[in-house]
């Protein structure tokens, strides 16, 4: 156990300042590198212990937590020693993370050094994480030595170098990143490094990033640096945010983008918020924006349902409505199951309803059977229909029964066909056993038959 704490100390560490978390996830099926027989670098051996105790172990958490300990004592005392008996015994992507440790002691100790030490370094994980650890601890000593050094490299080595550069030099200053890592990066290692520069400009100054963020190639990373921006705009200047957002190509990135805008405006001015939402055009965009705003008012129901009425289209109106009932039904989901039950009956109430009614099952099933037990027929046929399958999950001829009890004939027809097609698709055998000696009409056994038939 205390072997797991110190592999996992030291593997934090190494983390840290590899700067590349992506290089640590485990590549498909790494292959251990596990000598028989190792022998101590000639003038500076590694502790005999540590070694026979590295040795003994088998491959696993346990032996990389022994090899850690074994080369950090060593790589203190006689780097080179260190470094060779690293390139024998680091084998997988786990154990190449002690390199970014080296690294980062011999670059605070003398960078010029720690590059000449490179040359000892395979390609691979254990370079990539050197490599990230030497730029980011020279880079905070002397950043135009270190940025001069990772621009004069080779193609593989430079990337990780300049990346991890980039990173370290956007905390001071991030516009500089923006202005230089297109010269030395591209592909995801500039589309990485942009991001995190613009995510601390957006923090201070979120009108400055809002014009950068076209700097981004348009996909997944621009993407999420517009929603950041948008976010931020909202907080200091929501009518900024809002004309940040209305210059995004139509789509779902400015839906999203202003579902954003949204959530920081409505923390701070709701009513603002839900009257931008009302005025906007019918159509897709305010039904998005009305569902996204209806949750985040739902905090108080009574409010957020009279705001939803009131939208002037349909569309938006069932949105929201539908939205408030899930968001309510949440924290209150009897309150919200009730409300939903009272509405009059079509698509929304359909989907009001079904969805609190769910979140009321989570938590207690035997009084939801009870409320829908009571419901009047208009709306116990939609009620009975939506929790049968959830019911029957656990015990379908239970909710078989219960459905048979209930007083509405369309209720009951509607909870035993959606029960019997549950337990049908969980255990075919036991429903088909059921059906054949079930007292049921004839016409609803010859529809449940054909809905069972192996034929279909």
């Amino acid at each position: 156990m205390k072997s797991r704490w110190v592999f996992a100390g030291f593997l934090g560490i190494a983390l840290t300042v590899a700067l590349g978390v992506w290089l640590l996830r485990p590549a498909a099926a790494p292959t251990e590198v596990d000598r028989a027989a190792v022998q101590p670098v000639a003038g500076a051996p590694a502790s005999a212990s540590a070694t026979e105790e590295w040795r003994a172990r088998p491959p696993g958490p346990d032996r990389d937590a022994s090899l850690f300990v074994m080369l950090d004592a060593l790589h203190r005392r006689n780097p080179e020693a260190a470094l060779a008996q690293a390139r024998d015994r680091v084998g997988t992507r786990e154990q190449a993370a002690v390199y970014g440790l080296f690294f980062d002691t011999f670059a605070r100790e003398n960078p010029t050094l720690a590059v000449a030490r490179l040359a000892a370094v395979p390609p691979g994980p254990g370079r990539e994480n050197a490599l990230r650890a030497l730029a980011s601890v020279w880079l905070r000593a002397d950043a135009p030595a270190a940025l001069a050094w990772a621009r004069n490299l080779s193609a593989d080595d430079r990337v990780p170098a300049m990346e991890s550069a980039l990173f370290e030099l956007a905390r001071r200053d991030p516009l500089q990143v923006i202005e230089l890592a297109p010269q030395s990066l591209s592909g995801p290692a500039l589309e990485r490094t942009l991001f995190h520069a613009l995510q601390l400009i957006t923090a201070a100054d979120p009108v400055a990033a809002a014009g950068l963020v076209r700097l981004l190639p348009p996909g997944e990373t621009q993407t999420r640096a517009a929603l950041d921006v948008a976010r931020g705009l909202a907080v200091k200047d929501p009518a900024a945010a809002l004309a940040f957002v209305g210059q995004l190509p139509v789509g779902p990135a400015q839906t999203w983008a202003l579902n954003n805008a949204l959530t920081s405006w409505a923390a701070t001015g709701p009513a603002a918020a839900a009257q931008y939402v009302a005025g906007l055009p019918a159509g897709a965009a305010q039904d998005a924006a009305a569902a996204h705003l209806a949750a985040l008012l739902a905090i108080d129901p009574v409010n957020a349902l009279a705001w939803a009425q009131s939208l002037g289209a349909a569309s938006a109106r069932d949105a929201a409505l539908i939205r408030i009932a899930s968001t309510w039904a949440q924290t209150d989901a009897p309150a919200a199951s009730r409300w939903a039950s009272a509405q009059p009956p079509g698509p929304m109430t359909t989907t009001a309803l079904g969805g609190a009614l769910s979140y009321w099952l989570l938590v207690d099933a035997p009084a939801v059977r009870n409320f829908v037990s009571e419901l009047p027929a208009s709306s116990q046929t939609v009620a009975a229909a939506s929790v049968a399958p959830q019911l029957a999950q656990r015990d379908p001829a239970g909710t078989i029964a219960w459905a048979q009890a209930l007083v509405a004939p369309a209720a009951r027809e509607a909870a035993v066909t959606a029960a019997y097609a549950r337990w049908l698709d969980n255990a075919p055998a036991a429903a088909r056993a059921w059906l054949a000696t079930a007292n049921l009409a004839p016409e609803l056994r010859a529809r449940l038959g054909e809905a069972g038939s192996p034929t279909r």
